[in-house]
């Protein structure tokens, strides 16, 4: 009787160890379809997107027909495998070839109408320039996500999301090892050494100072420089900047004056020699004493380089470091 109970009890034992791997398994396959494709999400659900202005868009299939309305998305869209039916044009960024052809929709604001006659599944549009569209989209149910692409992480994260939602993951993937690893080797060669840096923006209205967050200042973060800005508040509305004070900047005196513009040259020129040039502690400072004072392209540093980062990482190194990079 003593032998029957216990091999009864061995087998209840075995059986509960072959249920705990079962559910083991079970949830192991759960968690890897979850990480997995779109379509595994929920039935009728291929995608859904929390974009960075935090709206939740979800996408019942697979877009075909897209629309991007940020010209710096254009080309990361494209490297990763995906096709728009309509793109922002650009006189700064570059425009891969196979989008040329595609009907332009917008230049600085978007043709509404345009888009809407193109029968869009999906609208990609920048971050604080095209919110006020949400509404007049939503009217004719076409989903939209507002994006960021300032930061190379931002860059980072937006390939891995334009791989999702284009469908080809294994892609996206790959561009985005091959840009990390030309990336990371140009942050190997950077001295650990650092020198102070003031990266000044310059529009025909105002100059602002550029903060980590922004391209400019991302790149030179990724070359051990130190940003007199870091660390300072940021203008309302406008978290890549902080106000411009020449107080402020003979304080730090950089040893490194970089300049990103946006707008007409000469306009600017002026500007920039009304508000910084013409005050004689201009000339006190350091950078300008050395020759220092640097004017970076806008196609590398207004719009994001986006799978050209490793670009504005060697030009700004070679402007610090010419004899490394």
């Amino acid at each position: 009787m003593n032998q029957f109970f216990k091999s009864r009890s061995k087998m209840l034992v075995m059986a509960i160890v072959l249920a705990s791997l079962i559910m083991g398994i079970s949830g192991c396959s759960q968690r890897q379809e979850a990480a997995g494709p779109a379509t595994g999400q929920l039935p009728g659900v291929y995608l859904t997107i929390t974009d960075d202005n935090g709206r939740e868009v979800t996408l019942p299939k697979k877009p075909e027909r897209v629309v991007i309305l940020a010209p710096s998305f254009v080309d990361i869209y494209y490297a990763v495998g995906g096709k728009a039916v309509g793109r922002a044009v650009t006189t700064v960024g570059v425009v891969p070839p196979e989008a040329r052809s595609v009907p332009v929709v917008s230049l600085r604001d978007a043709n509404l109408e345009k888009v809407i006659e193109l029968q869009p599944d999906l609208v990609i549009a920048l971050q604080g320039i095209s919110e006020n569209y949400i509404p007049i989209l939503d009217s004719s149910r076409i989903p939209m996500i507002i994006l960021r692409m300032k930061t190379y992480e931002d860059v980072l994260v937006k390939m891995k999301l334009f791989g999702d939602i284009a469908g080809t993951r294994e892609q996206a993937r790959h561009v985005t090892e091959t840009l990390n690893e030309r990336v990371t080797k140009l942050k190997q060669q950077a001295p650990p050494q650092s020198k102070k840096v003031v990266i000044l923006h310059a529009t025909a209205k105002s100059i602002t100072v550029e903060l980590e967050n922004s391209i400019a200042g991302s790149v030179a973060k990724m070359l051990n420089l130190n940003n007199v800005a870091a660390g300072d508040q940021a203008l309302e509305g406008n978290p890549e900047v902080t106000p411009y004070s020449m107080e402020a900047l003979v304080e730090r005196d950089p040893d490194i004056i970089f300049v990103t513009v946006m707008g007409d040259q000469e306009t600017i020129g002026r500007r920039m020699q009304a508000d910084v040039e013409s005050n004689p502690a201009w000339s006190s400072l350091r950078a300008v004493q050395n020759k220092q004072v640097f004017f970076l392209p806008m196609e590398l540093f207004l719009l994001s380089p986006g799978i050209r980062y490793d670009e504005a990482v060697t030009y700004m190194g070679k402007l610090v470091y010419p004899e490394i990079y």
